[in-house]
Parts: C-alpha cells; sequence; structure tokens
C-alpha cells in the first residue's frame, strides 16, 4: 500500500523533526562561545589569537644576536636582513667594503670566502640567504 497512513505518519515525524536541526546548532553554537568567553574573562588564555600568541613567541627571539655580513648593493642581503628582523632577533650589520676589519673577520668566519651574505646565528654561520636555515638556527638557539 504506497502512501499509507505509516508512510504519512513516517512523513510528517521527519519533516518535524529536520525543523529542529536549525534549533538545536544554534543552541550549540551560543553554548560554544559563551563557554570561549568565559575562559577569556577569567584570563585562562586560552581564547588568544593566533596574532597575540605569535607575538609572545617573537619576544623570546629578541635575546638571540644575529650578525649579518653584508653590501649595500646585494639584493640578497636585502632580503636577509628584512626576513631576520621579521623574525624579532637582535640583527647587527656589518658592511663589508666599508669596514676592512669586518671583512677579514668574515672571511675568517667563512673559511676564506668574500660572498654575502654571510650570517652568524650566535655561532651558527649561514652562506648566503636561506631562510629555513636561518629561522631553524634561530630556533635551534632559542632552545639554548
Amino acid at each position: 500500500m504506497v502512501g499509507g497512513k505509516g508512510e504519512a505518519v513516517y512523513r510528517y515525524m521527519t519533516h518535524r523533526s529536520l525543523k529542529l536541526i536549525p534549533l538545536a546548532a544554534l543552541i550549540f553554537f551560543v553554548a560554544m562561545f559563551a563557554a570561549g568567553y568565559a575562559d577569556n574573562a577569567k584570563g585562562s588564555g586560552k581564547g588568544r589569537s593566533a596574532v597575540a600568541a605569535a607575538k609572545q613567541g617573537l619576544s623570546k627571539n629578541s635575546d638571540i644576536q644575529v650578525v649579518m655580513y653584508m653590501t649595500d648593493w646585494c639584493p640578497y642581503c636585502k632580503k636577509a636582513g628584512e626576513y631576520i628582523k621579521s623574525l624579532g632577533v637582535n640583527l647587527i650589520e656589518y658592511d663589508i667594503e666599508k669596514n676592512e676589519n669586518r671583512k677579514k673577520e668574515m672571511k675568517v668566519l667563512s673559511g676564506g670566502s668574500a660572498m654575502v651574505p654571510l650570517i652568524d646565528v650566535e655561532g651558527i654561520i649561514i652562506r648566503g640567504y636561506v631562510p629555513e636555515e636561518i629561522s631553524a638556527a634561530v630556533e635551534k638557539r632559542k632552545k639554548q
């Protein structure tokens, strides 16, 4: 029997139940929002933004000293300087064309090479602009 009383009851109950789904979802999201708001009000820090968490991480990097031997005309030196500054570390830049002693110092650290940039992250020497190596060196020094 197609379309009998049983089928009509089933359709009615299903239709009625579907109307409750948006209401249940609304109650769920309101409850979740209220719980997150309560955590923030208590100062638990669980609701901190990603920006605040990143800034906290950068403040730890400020104790790390990075020395970069560079020249004014080198585009990779400029890129490296910008990247290193973005990490929030203490950057010291030495232009090897303006300071002969720094050029000699750089050659000792690099094993005789005059290639720039040469980056010294507290004893970890990086030749050239290699962002992955720079960030790995900063992370390594942060853990010490």
